[in-house]
């Protein structure tokens, strides 16, 4: 889908061939910036229905069981609360935030 919209698709002072319309001029960005956020919106999108249509069109064919420990929602969870508090991501997270924080002050 991405190569076939950048066949189609070239900026205003661009040549024909390696940055885009090799096929037809149907869609003309006024940079190779517009161009190239709007092929990453059409690939993402095109991703996206693809992932989502194979996901329907397939059937499932492990059990649960099966899946434990590669899908997160059947995976069990490690209770936390004994760890040092530098293996606490919360509490780290905290005194990142604080010393950013205190950074920009100082700084800004």
């Amino acid at each position: 889908m991405r190569g076939l919209f950048h066949g189609l698709a070239l900026t205003e002072t661009g040549v024909p061939g390696i940055k885009g319309g090799w096929l037809a001029l149907k869609f003309i960005f006024h940079s190779e910036m517009g161009q190239n956020f709007w092929m990453a919106i059409v690939a993402w999108t095109a991703c996206f229905a693809s992932t989502l249509l194979i996901s329907l069109a397939t059937k499932r064919t492990k059990t649960d069981a099966e899946l434990a420990g590669l899908v997160y929602s059947l995976t069990p969870k490690q209770k936390s609360g004994n760890e040092p508090w530098h293996q606490r991501p919360a509490i780290l997270g905290i005194a990142i935030l604080m010393a950013a924080l205190i950074l920009n002050l100082i700084f800004a």
